[in-house]
């Protein structure tokens, strides 16, 4: 199965899922949502439609339990993280890595404890 960059919405709704303790219910979701991200309206039938996209896209299993549906990921953070940093590289850094940091690089100050860092995970690697 391919797996590809979420719009918004559904990130939002997935990165909810995946700081839940399993299983998570739509409604659990929908107040965790409203709480965490109050800018945005969240209706219960959206987050349950958003659910079922998750769902159909492979990112999420549901089963039923009593009467509600819980949801379990499917895909985890650290997988979609090396998906989105992947479509980042192609789109913004010519898919090379120093393409990349510089891309992540705004021109703000980098201090020296920044530097070393980059140097001790390079060197790690």
């Amino acid at each position: 199965m391919s797996v590809k960059k979420l719009p918004d919405g559904e990130f939002e709704i997935m990165n909810a899922v995946w700081h839940s303790q399993e299983p998570v219910t739509s409604p659990e979701l929908t107040r965790q949502l409203q709480k965490l991200l109050p800018q945005r309206d969240w209706k219960a039938q959206t987050v349950l439609t958003m659910l079922v996209r998750l769902e159909k896209k492979g990112f999420l299993r549901s089963e039923k339990i009593n009467k509600e549906r819980s949801y379990y990921a499917v895909i985890s953070q650290q997988e979609y993280l090396k998906i989105e940093q992947e479509s980042f590289r192609k789109r913004f850094s010519d898919r090379s890595f120093s393409g990349l940091v510089k891309a992540l690089y705004s021109g703000g100050d980098v201090s020296d404890k920044d530097i070393e860092e980059l140097r001790d995970w390079i060197n790690k690697i």
